[in-house]
């Protein structure tokens, strides 16, 4: 049997989602091919290539993490941070977060969360001495 590419791969999730299939569906048949076929270490080449696929779409996916769930218009203005186009927002609630919230889409990153904060005048206090 042929292995398929983590770029094809990528391609059928995309697909299978933009047809509407439950993400839980899709991801379990994703997760059981890459187990069967003995490539699972690919699995983040398959998701880095998977959130490049839905860009090139034109669908920019936006991971916000808080202590609680944010508005939308603070999503947008996130979104518009991060020059993310067309977002899908992926939002999770993580009770170690003090406050603020961190937002991720691709590469780019941005971190207002009370200690991302902290670690930054940290930092700005050693490299000042």
């Amino acid at each position: 049997m042929a292995k398929i590419s983590a770029r094809q791969l990528a391609n059928y999730v995309v697909d299978e989602l933009e047809k509407g299939s439950d993400l839980t569906v899709v991801a379990q048949h994703l997760a059981a091919y890459l187990l069967d076929s003995r490539q699972s270490r690919d699995l983040s080449k398959v998701i880095r290539l998977i959130e490049d696929e839905l860009n090139s779409r034109g669908q920019s996916q936006v991971e916000i993490i808080g202590v609680h769930d944010v508005s939308d218009q603070i999503k947008q203005e996130l979104a518009n941070l991060l020059g993310a186009s067309n977002p899908v927002f992926h939002t999770s609630i993580d009770k170690s977060v003090i406050g603020g919230v961190k937002a991720r889409s691709g590469e780019s990153e941005i971190d207002l969360t009370v200690r991302g904060r902290l670690n930054k005048f940290k930092a700005k206090l050693i490299n000042s001495n």
